[in-house]
């Protein structure tokens, strides 16, 4: 622990091949995870297999370094949390090398819902659920011997883990099973294989007493570990032990068939205790789960959007049955809930469904009750601490209400998530962790609930862990058994480096739980007060709101998909990193407030990977405005040191566009030569890769003048004004507000929304005054630049509202800044009437379809369109309706692709060292888009248009072009689709 990280650094140099970071920056991010907890390693490594962990590992115990193993960190009882060398396991372990019949090879570092996706293909799947599955690594799953509401039916990783691979506290490798093979080069493997038999053979009468009456038991180690030969199963024995006795980097696990249907049924009761009975008759039914909300969790799913169950429910059940056909499962299903009807006369609510969107929409319950529950605000919020307690089914309501006593008598209140059928509460009370007399309660607390457990018979540690949580309880728990677990740690760690302070006692050396320090005793003398000391930049709700904001961030880890078609975070897709989760950047901005000096190139580094897309924002369950976080950031480290030559470039887009319009010959024939792009990298730091947009010599507005639409027409609407924003009065003239892109590279755009919008009857204005909306130089930090935009934009277009026009933008991006960063920048009455009454073209026309007065009768177009749905469409919250109106065009099929942020991310796609990892980011979308049968691309981004064209060589156009063509009102359409792309241009 004294160690030098210099000398560290030094002496791994040319041994250790993976990264190592010690900076304070890398160690604030590492130093929480998904619980209560904050605890900084001396630093982080990266190790890029199994033999460079070995030689990490190898070092380390030579110079007595603890090391704690990382998977995701979505772990709640901060498992994953030590005071030496932390060690990422989620970075390149990444690898699922072999599926067969019925068993699967994979390294730690895969993501189960990656798995799941992989072993679906071959009609498999790993049975283990945990909530968490999205994001949680199967190392993380097997160190936590994780199981999942689904356990009473699958069990528990440790029933399907056949073998691992491991590495020893010495830096010897190993492969284990239920029996090991015994090597003659690894004497160390043979060394605890035959300590630990012998362990067992001397307390054998001990071990098999039971400590609990549960069979949902995973406190401590698996002591059922000895085989009928008297040899140790040292793989069951190391699932479980939570990076204790050694790091598992590979496993071969045991899969099973999936099932052949699938039903669920949302059973409602007036009470708890009713429902906790029904749900304990259940078990005789067969169900796969059967999941408790209690009233609180029912109140959050309906503030939540997950309105299914009527107010006078106060605990509801969500089953689900499984069987070999969709027939038999919902027949089970429907014998279980009569069966259930004709006992419990009290059950308010029984739906049972097999449909796809019923079972969706039962399932809704419980994620937007999950939802709205981390969505709560300052002030009392669910703190993981007692979550994870067991006990016999038949004390599971003596339970319930004793718990409810301990938290009245403490004046708390919370949520119960009660897994029905095995009786494991997960207790969440309501704690404001900024006042030190809520904070003063959390250890008595918890010394209640868990003894009241242990006093019926169970568990505190059943599905989450032992971590830092649960440590304390353990030796309370086991009674006789723990000298057998301290032996066994003694064993396979002797010096006790191998995450210490978890199972076998805490680190004596700090406090027991090392809880995350609050807003009010955050600050040291040695804190830099940079940002505490300056207002905000950006437009919050009071000074404090962006420390409140960023202290929202739970550290859950859902922000860090794998195998899923959410958008959250594209460039964290694309890394894999830590640094590029929403998490870290929340933790960052508190890193900032508090450690960091706020010019620092690494602060930066970090803010620049927020692309901006929003996507964290809108399916974060906390709802943490991370990228209004960084923009923040960036604002204030622009502040400090100014822009790079290269954000300073790209901050000034439309006047490069412009002028690049007004030469456009000159500037086209040089952006078609390799020697210029070069130059332009070196320079500016744009790819020469880049396929980059034409510049069109008669740009929109010098078309706009010729044709009229620069001056209003007379109306004699006086009384427009007075309208509501969505009355069909005043829906029939509209202030157009172009993009830089339909402006200056391709002004089809605005001439084919120009072209539809008056084809359909509606009046169209282009104040000729308007600028760019701001969002490029807002992006790198440009506020100031970003403000002056939105303030002239302002001005002109909220005079046009009050005279009854409506904004609509043919660019998501500008619609959103219009809507929602406008209001973030620009404190201004006025900034709020413009953004009521503006909306991105394709929803004005779905609304005009809707309203029975767009005119369908289009030309039949023979082609098969792949549209992809942008992050910024999808942000402003308005639905999508591009797919929806292209599909109105006869013939035309439409293949929707909201599979994945595009990666160009407006001018972040542009930069040369954002080139490669921005194809990656949108690998998932171009690769739909790249199949055979699709012709063409549809998407109303612009910069998503260039990256589907730079992925795929397919010519790729706005919505409102197709339109327009169908319409038969701009030919030229038709020829543009004809033309073939350009090796580094396109037009």
């Amino acid at each position: 622990m004294t160690l030098d990280p210099k000398q560290l650094v030094d002496d791994l140099r040319g041994a250790f091949r993976g990264r190592l970071a010690l900076d304070t920056l890398t160690r604030h991010l590492y130093s929480t995870d998904a619980s209560p907890f904050r605890l900084a390693p001396l630093g982080v490594a990266f190790p890029e297999d199994t033999a460079d962990l070995a030689t990490l590992v190898r070092y380390c115990h030579e110079h007595s370094l603890p090391l704690t193993p990382r998977g995701a960190g979505t772990g709640v009882s901060g498992e994953s949390l030590g005071p030496g060398l932390c060690v990422d396991l989620s970075t390149h372990f990444r690898q699922i090398q072999e599926i067969t019949t019925d068993t699967v090879t994979v390294e730690a570092g895969v993501v189960l819902t990656e798995l799941n996706g992989a072993l679906a293909r071959h009609g498999r799947r790993f049975a283990p659920d945990p909530a968490s599955r999205a994001s949680c690594t199967i190392g993380g799953m097997i160190a936590t011997d994780a199981s999942g509401g689904n356990c009473f039916h699958v069990g528990y990783t440790r029933d399907y883990v056949l073998a691992l691979d491991a590495v020893w506290d010495t830096g010897d490798v190993a492969t284990v099973g239920p029996v090991a093979i015994k090597n003659p080069l690894n004497p160390r493997t043979h060394e605890i294989q035959d300590a630990i038999a012998s362990l067992f053979a001397q307390h054998e009468q001990t071990i098999r007493s039971r400590s609990s009456h549960t069979p949902y038991d995973r406190c401590g180690y698996r002591l059922d570990a000895i085989g009928t030969n008297g040899e140790a199963n040292l793989a069951r024995l190391l699932t479980g032990s939570e990076g204790t006795l050694g790091f598992v980097t590979r496993a071969r696990l045991r899969t099973v068939a999936m099932p052949g249907g699938t039903c669920l049924a949302l059973l409602g009761f007036p009470t708890l205790d009713a429902a906790v009975r029904a749900g304990l008759d259940l078990r005789e039914h067969g169900p796969v789960s059967c999941d408790l909300l209690d009233r609180r969790l029912l109140s959050l799913s309906r503030q939540s959007g997950g309105g299914q169950v009527p107010a006078m429910v106060g605990a509801a059940l969500v089953v689900v049955f499984e069987g070999d056909t969709q027939r038999l499962a919902e027949l089970d299903c429907r014998n279980a809930v009569e069966a259930l009807r004709a006992s419990h006369i009290l059950m308010m609510l029984a739906e049972p469904t097999g449909d796809a969107v019923g079972q969706a929409r039962i399932r809704g319950v419980r994620e937007a009750a999950v939802a709205g529950l981390y969505a709560l605000g300052k002030g009392p919020r669910p703190i993981a601490f007692v979550e994870d307690v067991g006990v016999p089914p038949e004390a599971l309501t003596e339970y319930l209400t004793r718990t409810q006593d301990i938290l009245q008598r403490f004046e708390l209140t919370a949520s119960f998530l009660v897994h029905a059928l095995t009786a494991q509460v997960h207790t969440r009370p309501l704690i404001d962790l900024d006042s030190p007399t809520e904070r003063a309660k959390l250890w008595p607390v918890a010394e209640a609930i868990h003894g009241l457990a242990l006093s019926l018979g169970g568990t505190v540690s059943t599905q989450h862990g032992t971590g830092i949580a649960r440590t304390p309880w353990v030796e309370r728990q086991a009674g006789l058994l723990m000298p057998v677990f301290r032996e066994i740690k003694r064993i396979f760690d002797p010096k006790g480096l191998l995450n210490p302070g978890k199972i076998i006692g805490p680190d004596p050396t700090r406090p027991a739980w090392p809880l995350r320090a609050s807003e009010i005793d955050e600050p040291t003398a040695n804190s830099s007060q940079l940002v505490t000391e300056r207002q905000p930049l950006l437009v919050w709700n009071s000074a404090t709101a962006p420390q409140a904001e960023a202290a929202r961030c739970n550290g859950c880890g859902d922000c860090r998909p794998r195998g899923t078609t959410t958008r959250m975070c594209p460039v964290f897709r694309a890394t894999g990193t830590e640094h590029a989760t929403p998490r870290a950047k929340a933790n960052l901005f508190q890193s900032i407030l508090d450690r960091a000096e706020l010019g620092s190139d690494d602060v930066r580094a970090i803010a620049d990977l927020c692309v901006n897309c929003k996507m964290c924002r809108d399916e974060c369950p906390a709802r943490v405005d991370v990228p209004k976080l960084m923009l923040e950031t960036k604002a204030a480290h622009q502040a400090e040191r100014g822009l790079d030559r290269d954000d300073w470039v790209l901050a000034r887009t439309e006047s490069f566009a412009a002028l690049g319009s007004h030469f456009a010959p000159l500037v086209n024939g040089l952006l078609a030569r390799r020697s210029v792009r070069w130059l332009m990298e070196k320079a500016f730091g744009i790819s020469r890769e880049r396929r980059l947009p034409t510049f069109a010599l008669r740009n929109f507005f010098r078309i706009a003048r010729g044709t009229g639409l620069t001056r209003k027409r007379r109306t004699s609407n006086a009384e427009s004004s007075l309208l509501p924003p969505d009355s069909l009065a005043r829906q029939q003239k509209v202030a157009l507000f172009v993009d830089i892109f339909a402006a200056y590279n391709d002004p089809l755009i605005g001439q084919a929304t120009v072209a539809v919008l008056q084809h359909n009857g509606i009046e169209v204005y282009l104040p000729p005054r308007q600028v760019g909306c701001g969002m490029a130089p807002l992006a790198v930090g440009d506020a100031e630049t970003a403000r002056e935009m939105a303030q002239r934009n302002i001005r002109i277009f909220a005079d046009l509202v009050r005279e009854g026009y409506r904004i609509v933008c043919p660019e998501p991006t500008a619609a959103l800044m219009l809507t929602q960063d406008y209001l973030d920048i620009v404190d201004d009455p006025d900034a709020v009437a413009v953004a009521a009454n503006t909306v991105d073209l394709m929803t004005f026309l779905q609304e005009l379809h809707q309203a029975g007065r767009l005119d369908t009768r289009f030309r039949p177009l023979d082609l098969t369109l792949g549209h992809h749905v942008p992050c910024h469409q999808k942000a402003l919250r308005t639905g999508v309706a591009g797919p929806a109106l292209l599909s109105l065009i006869p013939g035309l099929a439409i293949r929707t692709l909201d599979l994945s942020c595009s990666g160009m991310a407006g001018t972040w796609g542009l930069k040369a060292k954002n080139y490669a990892l921005s194809l990656k980011a949108g690998e998932p979308m171009l690769s739909e888009l790249n199949r055979s049968g699709i012709l063409y691309g549809s998407t109303e981004c612009s910069t998503c248009r260039m990256q589907m064209q730079e992925g795929t060589g397919k010519r790729t156009l706005h919505p409102v072009q197709y339109l327009a063509y169908a319409y038969g009102l701009l030919p030229e359409i038709g020829a543009k689709l004809r033309k073939p792309l350009t090796d580094l241009v396109s037009d």
